[in-house]
């Protein structure tokens, strides 16, 4: 038979089946009522069992393709919403048929993120480059559930989303093909990737952690516990003038007296081209790991810790619906979101912190960002006198310079943290230059704390990690 012969009939079949609307077309009943008609009055038994066989056929196929998806329910659970870089979860994914009328094959593709592999698990690509499709075949009866479950490694920082998911089902016979969407999602957040600091040795004035001392080694000016009579040499900033005019005499602010070890990281977490416009996310993805390995450990030791980044958070796990507001409350809404995406976080010492930077490091975007100079002169006003700044980028450029050396003329100890290919020279304009490494460092990582597959490795896991 000719390929044209098997095309012709392949588009009758397709014309002759109403995909579009999931019924058979009437004339097909018209024409099996006609030949039972002959049938009868001709007395051809054989026609009159074909005819009756073409009529069931045609009542089975429009009875399938009308209820078979009806009543279906599909589910898709994960073990955890927050997940340590490396851990695995469970992804179960549950089809229901709740009626009597069997399903011999039902297909499902979910769409589930690229960057977090099920194991032993294969995939179809999709038009989308960070997303796959997990394809499955099921065969429901009446009234069963079947629930397939899957082992997804997280091995990649972000916040990541399942679904939706797409259900087809057709007739015994293969004519009519129905589809459901189902768009239920899922999200899941996997924290950046924290590693041990075998040798942390950052300039700070105050190393000891956030500890009360009867020795004042810090005045917070923020902090007022009281009045006292004026001496000579008190700054006029230092006097109470409400006080003053009360008893009528100079009267002084006495502030607490405390040794709070505070840190402020800078973090550019901006993607950077190099001069073959190739993007390297190893290097932003090793920033970030090393902002969280610095923030974990001076919280361990009692500092209070404050980040702040150039780039966008991504909040794709909270709502946000514009259908319902005006002109002017749109406006405020876009605002008040591009607010909330940005990266800063105050500076505290709370277990709850910990949290809120894991969280907020974890959600930060691979996008090109604003200058981090920039962020480091919106913040410069608002850190507390003394404050550690540790600056982790993989550039530096004159203003960043000239930012960092206004910050230590100010009281600020510096300490800059540097990842790339090519490593720089151990001090800049007196500020110490700490070399974090480039994408092998971030490999070697990955595959001895992150759990991650990789080459074999010899070394030992005590003595990898950032050498400060």
């Amino acid at each position: 038979m000719s390929k044209a012969k098997v095309s012709s009939r392949k588009t009758a079949r397709r014309g002759a089946m109403d995909a579009q609307g999931g019924h058979v077309r009437p004339q097909l009943y018209l024409l099996g009522g006609f030949v039972l008609l002959i049938s009868i009055v001709t007395h051809i038994p054989l026609l009159l069992v074909c005819s009756l066989i073409f009529l069931l056929a045609l009542g089975i196929t429009d009875l399938w393709a009308n209820y078979c998806l009806q009543e279906v329910h599909y589910q898709r659970h994960l073990s955890e919403k927050r997940v340590l870089f490396g851990e695995e979860i469970t992804l179960s994914i549950s089809i229901e048929n709740a009626k009597l009328l069997p399903l011999p094959v039902i297909q499902v593709d979910d769409v589930l993120p690229r960057a977090l592999p099920l194991k032993g698990q294969a995939f179809r690509k999709t038009m989308i480059s960070n997303m796959v499709t997990l394809e499955g075949l099921f065969s429901l009866r009446w009234y069963e559930r079947v629930t397939r479950t899957y082992t997804i490694q997280c091995i990649n920082r972000g916040i990541y989303t399942f679904g939706p998911a797409k259900l087809s089902s057709s007739d015994p016979f293969g004519f009519i093909s129905r589809e459901l969407q189902d768009t239920s999602i899922n999200h899941v957040l996997v924290y950046p990737l924290v590693v041990p600091l075998a040798s942390f040795q950052l300039p700070s004035r105050r190393p000891f952690g956030d500890l009360r001392t009867a020795r004042k080694l810090f005045e917070d000016p923020s902090r007022v516990i009281g009045v006292r009579d004026y001496v000579y040499g008190d700054s006029m900033r230092r006097v109470d003038w409400k006080a003053t005019a009360r008893t009528l005499q100079m009267q002084s602010k006495i502030y607490e007296s405390t040794t709070t070890y505070s840190l402020a990281i800078f973090l550019n977490s901006a993607i950077q081209l190099d001069n073959y416009y190739s993007i390297h996310p190893a290097l932003q993805e090793l920033s970030i790991c090393a902002a969280a390995s610095i923030s974990n450990w001076a919280l361990d030791e009692g500092y209070t810790v404050g980040v702040y980044a150039n780039t966008p958070m991504s909040l794709v796990d909270e709502a946000f619906s514009v259908e319902t507001l005006d002109s002017q409350e749109l406006d405020k809404s876009i605002a008040d979101q591009l607010k909330r995406r940005t990266v800063h976080v105050p500076a505290a010492s709370s277990e709850d912190q910990r949290q809120r930077i894991m969280e907020t490091l974890a959600r930060i975007q691979p996008h090109m960002g604003t200058p981090l100079e920039d962020v480091m002169h919106i913040q410069r006003p608002h850190l507390s006198i003394g404050t550690t700044i540790v600056v982790i980028t993989n550039q530096i450029n004159e203003r960043i310079m000239d930012i960092l050396l206004h910050m230590r003329r100010s009281g600020h100890a510096i300490s800059l943290l540097l990842v790339g290919d090519n490593p720089p020279p151990p001090r800049l304009a007196g500020i110490a230059v700490h070399y974090l490494g480039g994408e092998e460092v971030w490999d070697r990582l990955q595959t001895t704390y992150g759990h991650v597959p990789g080459e074999e490795h010899e070394a030992n896991q005590q003595s990898v990690g950032f050498q400060l």
